[in-house]
């Protein structure tokens, strides 16, 4: 049905892991699609601050990434993954107490931090545990789970936007800790999780293509995280009800359930890496520039339709690039520098999109938007460099 594979043959602990990823994107997405907006009314921000504190979450994911990588190799994934929860759990109820702009900076590093611990550990017990065949699929799956999350917290978000939804998040964190514990497969596959020495985490560096890729990530996500910030103070500029937001980010959910498989399938999987995140890019670019103009429900809807057509190419496309260009034997820790990248590139987003909002202002200027399309074409010239076509699907 809509092309997604209800009789994928694979093994019980990735659907678990599926499972857990639908649960904690109903947590996060309690308060990504408001964030902003929470920050500016509820906390009395201005722009530059909230930029500063949405930054600080993106910065120490990098951290996280890291911890990540260093935890796993020694305490398996299970309990990685729980330690990243944990984190989140606290960050949630802290940001929820806190009302200046100094500890909801820290409380965002820290749910920044847990952020970074859980994604690369997810994706690389993903890695292990799926085959090379069976990896776009897999990948394309965590994205519909992720969205079918994102779905159902967006309809709360419709009736529910005030700084309660911290307390609410930071509760379903909580179960998800128990669930994780009791459920969540230990170790990397059937095989125990190799130890991996810092210094390879270093000559990881070594590796041209994976360093050339990263920096082309880190630009990337510089444009792919403005829709968490730019969308919400955009919708609270132009629209009369800020809860309206939420409905947008639950239909393009439900977009992403329909039709992500069909685009794996018909797409992602017969084309190479290269072309599908060029595609993906134009998407987030037209987006991203377009929501600048946007001044009405409709038009805000068709720029986040098409962002989020930009992200089914995208975001299953990022993580089998990762696994096509890594060691096999250091999958853990080239996710976790992957996931390095990508929060540098959400943290130098976030901080310049709240500079150039506290400069021109979210409806007085096209210069921002303007600057996000120019940054779209940049990343697809760099994509079609030599050493970025040498990488194929095996």
């Amino acid at each position: 049905m809509f092309g997604i594979p209800l009789h994928a043959k694979f093994k019980k602990e990735i659907w678990i892991l599926l499972s857990s990823i639908l649960i904690i994107h109903i947590a996060a997405y309690l308060i990504v699609p408001i964030f902003p907006i929470l920050l500016k009314t509820e906390k009395r921000l201005n722009p530059s601050e909230v930029g500063l504190v949405i930054g600080a979450g993106s910065l120490f994911i990098q951290l996280g990434s890291i911890i990540a990588g260093i935890l796993a190799d020694r305490i398996g994934n299970k309990l990685t993954v729980v330690i990243g929860n944990a984190l989140q759990f606290i960050a949630l109820f802290g940001l929820g107490l806190s009302t200046s702009v100094i500890p909801l900076t820290l409380f965002s590093g820290l749910n920044g931090m847990g952020t970074g611990i859980y994604i690369p550990t997810t994706k690389a017990a993903i890695s292990y545990l799926a085959s090379q065949e069976e990896a776009t699929t897999a990948f394309s799956l965590r994205a519909v789970a992720a969205n079918m999350g994102t779905s159902i917290a967006g309809l709360f978000v419709v009736f529910f936007a005030t700084n309660l939804n911290f307390y609410v998040a930071g509760s379903v964190y909580g179960v998800l800790i128990i669930i994780s514990w009791i459920f969540l497969p230990a170790g990397c596959g059937n095989q125990p999780c190799p130890a991996i020495p810092l210094k390879d985490y270093i000559n990881i560096f070594k590796d041209r293509t994976f360093v050339v890729f990263s920096f082309i990530s880190t630009l990337m996500w510089a444009v792919y995280t403005q829709m968490g910030l730019l969308l919400p103070l955009r919708g609270e500029a132009v629209l009369d009800h800020v809860s309206r937001i939420g409905i947008i980010w639950t239909v393009t959910s439900i977009i992403v359930i329909i039709l992500q498989p069909l685009v794996s399938r018909n797409f992602l999987e017969k084309y190479s890496p290269t072309f599908s995140l060029s595609i993906g890019t134009i998407f987030l670019g037209i987006a991203i520039t377009l929501i600048g103009w946007s001044t009405t429900f409709t038009f805000l809807m068709i720029s986040s339709t098409i962002f989020i057509f930009g992200q089914m190419f995208m975001m299953p496309t990022f993580d089998n690039v990762t696994k096509l260009i890594a060691d096999p034997s250091l999958l853990g820790a080239y996710f976790a520098v992957a996931n390095f990248a990508s929060g540098i590139g959400g943290a130098l987003g976030s901080f310049a999109s709240g500079r150039l909002v506290d400069i021109y202002g979210i409806v007085e200027s096209p210069i921002p938007w303007v600057t996000y399309g120019i940054l779209s074409i940049i990343v697809i010239a760099l994509l079609q460099l030599p050493i970025m076509q040498r990488i194929k699907k095996s």
